[in-house]
């Protein structure tokens, strides 16, 4: 192993409900398949410990599906495993995703106890009638109940996931939520546009004219209107759709976006080691085969090109509002990235990158039409 693995996601991909929006791997599985899974998850956390991959790990995320999906005696197995695996006098970042339904003062005192010290909540809406939209099953109430719970137990680093551009919907509806979520004292936000992804729910819907998906210009409106605001509040935009009080930003995340190595464990998995991507197969019978013959099944299993790597660095590195570290470009691939990409000094000219400190980023103004400018690189 020739990289440092400092990051590890964990996949649970079991759900007690569908969203209208989502297409992620998940299901709504009955306990003794939740049971399997687990066991199964476990044996491949051994076989990673095993292969040495577990020794640096700074951040884990534990992500779905649904976490909290799981009943106390699976989620206990599960981190009691991951407790004698990993050093977490090692980890500075430590994620559970959350149903805000799902939060009871038993789920927070375990978590706790596994010194889990960061959870990020499916929030999406305190709107009743978006919430019903998207298809989610709690309230406003439940959500401010989850917050003041986990503060009850000393859990202070938590994330909200928003959604905007439902129908029709203004900037004052997510206001609302931001001002009353913000004085909660949540570090976090992540805050989302909503996508219609094939295999809806939402998706057959919009097919059958049922409702219409707000028009770019607004949206991007809406969009700029949110990040002004949530600066207002004291947050600072770290990403395009990331904000945060100072120091809280996402370790875990971060990892993705510096276009780092980490290490995926579960079905439909993925995760970058030794410059190849890796997706584990999203069929759990095949998952459980690949494991039970110690040779793990994929869907995809990619060997990255340098030119491959440089195209990830650029996608993924304009992302962040810092932009991409030239310095670490260059120690990286041993190239200039203005020789590489002469284009840059048209785009600066331009005013639709900006060039300080030695990195490059794509100007505030311009982040909603990132990708016609990424377009120019690759």
């Amino acid at each position: 192993m020739t990289n440092k693995i400092e990051a590890l996601y964990i996949h649970i991909p079991f759900c007690d409900h569908i969203c209208t929006y989502c297409d992620f791997y998940k299901m709504v599985a009955k306990e003794s398949l939740k049971e399997k899974y687990i066991k199964y998850l476990i044996k491949e956390l051994e076989m990673r410990y095993k292969q040495d991959y577990l020794n640096d790990i700074k951040t884990i995320y534990i992500g779905g599906g649904t976490p909290s999906s799981l009943n106390s005696d699976l989620l206990e197995e599960l981190l009691t495993k991951i407790e004698s695996c990993i050093n977490l006098d090692k980890v500075v970042e430590y994620t559970f995703e959350a149903n805000p339904g799902d939060i009871s003062y038993n789920l927070a005192k375990i978590l706790k106890n596994h010194r889990i010290n960061r959870v990020s909540l499916g929030v999406q809406s305190l709107d009743k009638d978006k919430l019903l939209f998207l298809g989610r099953n709690h309230t406003k109430e439940n959500v401010i109940n989850a917050i003041t719970i986990l503060q009850n137990v000393k859990i202070y680093n938590i994330n909200a996931d928003l959604i905007y551009g439902v129908n029709d919907e203004k900037f004052g509806l997510i206001k609302k939520d931001l001002k009353i979520l913000s004085k909660m004292d949540l570090t976090h936000f992540s805050v989302y546009s909503l996508i219609l992804e094939e295999k809806t729910i939402l998706k057959q819907k919009f097919t059958k004219g049922e409702f219409k998906i707000m028009n770019s210009d607004k949206e991007r409106k809406l969009y700029y209107k949110i990040v002004k605001y949530l600066h207002k509040l004291g947050y600072h935009q770290y990403e395009v759709s990331n904000f945060s009080k100072q120091n809280f930003e996402s370790v875990h995340n971060l990892t993705y976006w510096n276009n780092e190595h980490y290490l995926g464990i579960g079905s439909n998995a993925s995760y970058y080691i030794d410059d190849t991507r890796y997706t584990n197969i999203n069929n759990l019978e095949k998952y459980f085969l690949g494991i039970d013959i110690k040779d793990l099944i994929y869907s995809e299993k990619n060997l990255l090109t340098e030119k491959d790597k440089i195209a990830e660095e650029i996608i993924l590195g304009f992302r962040k509002t810092k932009g991409i570290s030239l310095t670490d470009f260059k120690n990286k691939y041993n190239k200039d990235f203005f020789e590489v990409y002469p284009i840059t000094n048209d785009l600066i000219a331009n005013k639709y990158l900006t060039f300080k400190d030695n990195f490059l980023a794509i100007s505030p103004k311009y982040v909603y039409i990132m990708n016609e400018i990424l377009l120019k690189f690759l």
